[in-house]
């Protein structure tokens, strides 16, 4: 419900206008450097200059292309935002939150809103662009998290004293918009719309003409104030940290009388608690004295994200915007002076081909033939003077070589102040072999990387806030489309209700900690491109290593659904060599279990030779008996047993070799299956590694298509 509050209206313009006083000069220089990379490069007073002098202001634009192939670079380049959940966040849940994060922070209208931010910042010195939630559609209730592109730069502010880059750490932010009447009398009501005035009650000035209201239009600001909210801690026995909300959500048990709290299937106490000073954002959208309305926006930091190209603090405090092109603008407007110059000496240059005297062309026919020089004819006739004079062809005009080396000298100035050379644009440069071409590019690409890394800032911040906004407003159940890094596009319900009771909750976006990182370096895509070349360049010194890194193979390749290849190309990569990939750690021999043929064969002779050894020890032992009696025999009668002792110990040494030489009969013959079964496990693996997957059958070898 509308509400008029002068106090809150007026302290929200108080902010704009000591934002506007202070920001004046780069928002003066913001429209500046737009209108001359992307319109006209004179101003009012020089156009009227050179038509005074008859010359016509040309344009030979250099820095719109210059800006195109960044914003070209840009546009290829596709974040990689990763997200870091704390040990209490199943594997599932952290998977899921980090493909709803990508999605809402890299979908294509997110992309564009970037696109446009990163413009906004080469060309004027900074831009910006905003987060926000709206409902699904018309005919739903589901609120979802939008990340909107903000036109004009110029027409949001910030606090003063904000810390961070992107000025989201500020105590206000916000957005001026402008609606023509009719359409706020359908959404606020004729009533309302006849108390805001056609008369400005704070003007910013003539730079941009900015008014709050008048005849056709009213203002609507956006505005994000930031305020302290105090919020208890607890810490509890099991090391996690709770506030109070999700303690008083705990079950309460008793135990021997002390009372104790139970946290999923661990039963903690309460060791530590503290008071914790937080943020809560109020947004409130004004327009004239009214308040049209006012929420709590699901934040703690401020949805407005500044976007700087490469700003400096100057000596007075002030914060001082640096356009790419800033220093090129001078060398551009040289290029135009030459080019209308050069324009203005082909101009009043004479087109008479000859120079001839009066009796050259005094008959009449002669005049007629010299008055029109486009005549074709075999010869140009004309009348001999007493003197002799006869005409003398006239060098068509030249510009002068001191011009045309200013023209290249303010090229090459360009290129120098922008830090983006010919080269990098397609132009043949010296190098020949593709080591000193990739050299160059990369030693390019570093004077654009400043820009390239003020905006993944401001992304990645954009990514906070959309990780701190997700359990406000996916808070519900619901079912999503979501790109999963295995599965690729998948319906995924968020919230799901896993019993009655509530208490049991499947891919829960309510509760974890989670952190936010946009992984360094080259872009996704230039990182993919990076790992394909490494591969392709081990492929090459050995092509037969392709089946142990197939799967790496196709997932850098440039395709975007390639799910279906990846999976099928997984088929013929061992799977220890993926697990090994994913541990770290050398592959563990594990035993062979040898086929049941073989097992049947070691036993069967594990059985004889048991069997023989049970029989010669059997008739070692009666030898040994028999000898045992003679001896005693012979104690008892005073008979010499000693030939038949001696035939018996014989007997029983013949028992002992034979026993022996069945042992080593035994460990040879086990020896030649296990020989045999290396031999058979090793050709196995030669073919495992070997083997080409029937999709390849036919087609050039890998070595062959790379020549």
């Amino acid at each position: 419900m509308a509400r008029r509050d002068l106090e809150l209206t007026k302290k929200i313009r108080d902010h704009i206008k000591k934002w506007d006083d202070n920001w004046r000069f780069n928002k003066d220089q913001y429209h500046e450097f737009t209108s001359f990379v992307m319109g006209s490069q004179w101003t009012e007073d020089e156009s009227k200059l050179f038509v005074d002098y008859h010359k016509i202001p040309l344009s030979m634009n250099k820095l719109a292309p210059l800006i195109n192939h960044l914003l070209g670079e840009q546009r290829q380049n596709t974040p990689n935002l990763q997200v870091f959940p704390d040990e209490t966040v199943d594997v599932q849940t952290a998977q899921i939150r980090e493909a709803l994060v990508k999605e809402i922070s890299l979908n294509s209208h997110a992309k564009e809103a970037y696109q446009q931010a990163f413009q906004q910042a080469a060309i004027g010195g900074y831009g910006a662009y905003a987060i926000d939630t709206d409902y699904e559609n018309e005919n739903s209730f589901y609120l979802i998290i939008k990340v909107r592109k903000i036109k004009d730069p110029t027409t949001c502010y910030w606090d003063l004293s904000a810390m961070s880059p992107c000025k989201t750490d500020g105590m206000v932010a916000g957005e001026r918009t402008r609606m023509s009447r009719e359409k706020f009398k359908t959404l606020y009501g004729e009533k309302i719309e006849r108390q805001i005035g056609s008369d400005s009650q704070y003007d910013e000035g003539s730079a941009t003409g900015w008014i709050f209201s008048n005849d056709n239009e009213i203002t609507i600001i956006d505005h994000y104030e930031r305020k302290y909210d105090k919020e208890k801690l607890y810490q509890l026995s099991n090391g996690r940290i709770i506030n109070k909300k999700e303690m008083l959500e705990l079950e309460k048990i008793d135990i021997e009388g002390q009372e104790l709290l139970l946290d999923g299937e661990d039963v903690v106490t309460i060791i530590n608690d503290r008071m914790s000073y937080k943020y809560k954002i109020k947004h409130y959208k004004v327009a004239g004295d009214f308040v049209l309305e006012e929420t709590d926006f699901p934040s703690e930091q401020l949805p407005i994200i500044f976007v700087d190209q490469n700003s400096y603090i100057d000596k007075s405090g002030k914060q001082l915007c640096r356009p790419l092109v800033k220093d090129a603008r001078d060398a551009q407007r040289y290029i135009n002076y030459l080019a209308t110059q050069s324009a203005y000496m082909i101009r009043v240059s004479r087109y008479d081909q000859f120079l001839v005297s009066k009796q050259n062309v005094r008959s009449p026919d002669t005049q007629v033939i010299w008055r029109d020089p486009s005549t074709a004819q075999g010869g140009l006739v004309f009348d001999e003077s007493p003197s002799g004079v006869v005409p003398v062809p006239l060098r068509p005009p030249e510009l002068p070589n001191s011009m045309i080396t200013q023209y290249q000298r303010a090229l090459a100035d360009i290129e120098q102040c922008t830090g983006i050379y010919g080269t990098q644009m397609g132009e043949q440069g010296n190098e020949v072999s593709g080591t000193a071409i990739d050299a160059r590019t990369k030693r390019g690409s570093y004077n654009t990387y400043v820009p390239f890394d003020s905006l993944n800032r401001a992304i990645a911040v954009g990514g906070e806030i959309i990780n701190e906004m997700i359990p406000k407003v996916y808070d519900t159940e619901r079912q999503m489309n979501l790109m999963m890094p295995d599965s690729g596009q998948q319906k995924v319900i968020l919230n799901q209700q896993m019993d009655d009771y509530g208490s049991l909750v499947k891919n829960d976006m309510t509760k974890g900690s989670y952190k936010i990182r946009l992984l360094p370096g080259p872009s996704y895509e230039g990182q993919k491109m990076e790992n394909l070349e490494s591969i392709q360049a081990v492929l090459q010194a050995n092509p037969q290593l392709f089946s142990l890194v197939a799967d790496l193979y196709v997932e850098n390749l440039p395709m975007a659904n390639n799910i279906e290849m990846k999976n099928r190309l997984k088929t013929i990569v061992p799977p220890e060599i993926i697990q090994a990939g994913k541990s770290g750690q050398p592959i563990q021999q594990k035993p062979q279990q040898p086929p049941p043929e073989v097992m049947i064969k070691m036993q069967a002779l594990q059985l004889q030779q048991q069997k023989q050894q049970f029989d010669i020890q059997s008739k070692m032992q009666e030898l040994k008996l028999k000898e045992q009696a003679l001896i005693l025999e012979g104690q008892q009668t005073g008979h010499d047993n000693s030939v038949a002792i001696q035939k018996l110990e014989t007997e029983r040494l013949e028992a002992a070799a034979k026993l022996k030489d069945q042992e080593l009969r035994f460990q040879a013959e086990m020896a030649k299956i296990n020989s045999d079964l290396q031999t058979s496990h090793a050709d196995n693996l030669v073919k495992i590694l070997t083997h080409q997957p029937k999709f390849m059958e036919g087609s050039k070898s890998y070595e062959s298509r790379q020549q």
